[in-house]
């Protein structure tokens, strides 16, 4: 069965997936009738732990058609920013058929994923280590 995951960055420096299953056959016809599920769920989640709910710009929404697709994400997701696994896995989702697409949760993530300018992070999360 296939699997949409949410993935989104915060203004305090987290990141959060979330992903369901999905009867849905493409990730247009997911978006076109149940994408509002998995974001409320990632606020849900995010107010019950008395986290941010203000992301630094659209997220992102992966629909992985088969397990084999949806193992090749984990591990993308899982794997360090810029680094080499990164892209072989980036390279492997490619290969699987794996859709991407981006997550407009509240209405101004729309100007920022036409200008590319992120919100800034939090001054918590730009801070460095103690000494």
């Amino acid at each position: 069965m296939p699997v949409v995951t949410l993935l989104s960055d915060f203004v305090d420096g987290s990141s959060l997936a979330l992903s369901e299953e999905t009867e849905a056959s493409c990730l247009n016809t997911y978006v076109t009738t149940h994408a509002v599920q998995l974001w409320a769920g990632v606020k849900q989640r995010r107010l019950s732990r008395g986290l941010t709910q203000q992301r630094r710009g659209p997220g992102t929404l992966y629909f992985a058609p088969n397990p084999e697709a949806q193992a090749a994400l984990e591990s993308f997701l899982q794997s360090e920013t810029g680094s080499e696994i990164e892209q072989q896995q980036l390279m492997a989702m490619k290969h699987l058929g794996i859709e991407t697409g981006p997550h407009i949760g509240e209405a101004d993530e729309r100007s920022i994923l036409l200008t590319g300018k992120q919100r800034p992070l939090t001054l918590q999360a730009r801070a460095k280590g103690f000494g």
